[in-house]
């Protein structure tokens, strides 16, 4: 499948071009108010198959904006004629700057999937690193890392999906401190919820066991190990 990265530059000239690499082909475009963007394609023969390619693209784009701060990227569009097509290794030579990500926080399970995804884009939209790509990338490596056995489709959608959020109301900068806070705080309303899902089933069992029900049979219907239910000690009723 052809892929590629697409981005505009507001100029009347190429000279800004001057900074990038060779790309794949580029074409002038005219606006009703008489600017003119060049639109410019690096063009590859296929998407990222890794968390690490879709990492690198993101880089990538980072060291493009540090060349040429007013770029704008765009959705991928193919070009009637191309120049060249790129490797990902080979476009990542003229950027061969090492881009440190931090290390995100990891869900527990798909409950947490977005939300862990969300403070990881956040953190990369306050250091001016956010690309669709970055989230991409760490959706892939949450999905593998944490055995969540999304598709690949759904991933993407989900990465793009956080990418879309209006990032107005971001007004607060998560520090590596406050994200382990974040995180503990979570941990320690799981913990209580388990216990509060743990205490309903103990007196479901009771009133089960006052029914006249069977331990091990009580235990399948609460969900529950019959060593468990043993453990709780059930009275039985001692109505007649």
């Amino acid at each position: 499948m052809n892929w590629g990265i697409t981005l505009n530059i507001k100029s009347d000239f190429d000279k800004s071009l001057w900074s990038l690499p060779p790309p794949s082909a580029t074409r002038w475009l005219s606006k009703m108010d008489n600017t003119k963007t060049l639109e410019v394609l690096y063009h590859f023969q296929y998407m990222p198959q890794s968390w690490r390619e879709w990492q690198h693209i993101a880089s990538i784009k980072i060291q493009m904006v540090e060349l040429v701060p007013h770029l704008i990227f765009s959705e991928y569009e193919a070009f009637d004629e191309v120049e060249r097509v790129y490797t990902i290794t080979e476009l990542g030579k003229y950027f061969p700057k090492f881009i440190k990500y931090h290390k995100p926080l990891y869900p527990s399970d798909k409950s947490e999937f977005m939300r862990c995804l969300t403070y990881y884009c956040q953190r990369l939209h306050y250091e001016k690193r956010l690309h669709v790509e970055a989230l991409i990338a760490i959706a892939f490596h949450f999905n593998t890392k944490c055995g969540l056995d999304y598709s690949h489709r759904e991933v993407v959608k989900k990465a793009k999906s956080v990418m879309q959020m209006d990032r107005s109301e971001w007004r607060v900068k998560l520090s590596d401190k406050e994200l382990h806070k974040v995180k503990s705080s979570n941990g320690k309303k799981r913990v209580q919820q388990k216990r509060e899902e743990f205490e309903a089933k103990k007196i479901k069992a009771q009133l089960l066991r006052d029914d006249g029900m069977l331990l091990k049979d009580i235990a399948t219907h609460v969900g529950v190990s019959i060593r468990t239910v043993k453990s709780w000690k059930l009275k039985k009723s001692s109505a007649v």
